[in-house]
C-alpha cells in the first residue's frame, strides 16, 4: 500500500494489496479474521471504484495535466500496472 490519495478505504487497500499479492479471498479473511463474505463484499467494492475511476479518467478534463503533472516513477509505476493487467 502507498500512501498516495485513494479513494478505497483502509480496508479495501488492505484486500487489495493482499490480492495483489496473489493472496485468496479465504486466507485474506482468516489473516484479518473477517468472514468471507465481509472479503468478498470489499473485492466487488474495489472492483466497482476501479470501473468508476477508468471512467472518470475518460471524462474528466484534468487527466492530461494530472499525468503530466506524475513523476516519473509514479507513471512508470502506473504504466507497468496497466501494462500486466
Amino acid at each position: 500500500m502507498t500512501d498516495e490519495p485513494s479513494i478505497l478505504s483502509h480496508e479495501e487497500r488492505a484486500v487489495a494489496a493482499a490480492l495483489a499479492a496473489g493472496t485468496d479471498p479465504v486466507t485474506i479473511a482468516d489473516e484479518r479474521d473477517s468472514s468471507v463474505t465481509e472479503i468478498e463484499a470489499a473485492v466487488d467494492r474495489i472492483r466497482e471504484k476501479t470501473e468508476r475511476a477508468f471512467a472518470t479518467l475518460a471524462e474528466s478534463p484534468f487527466t492530461d495535466d494530472l499525468a503530466a503533472d506524475l513523476d516519473a516513477d509514479r507513471r512508470a509505476e502506473l504504466r507497468a500496472a496497466l501494462d500486466d493487467a
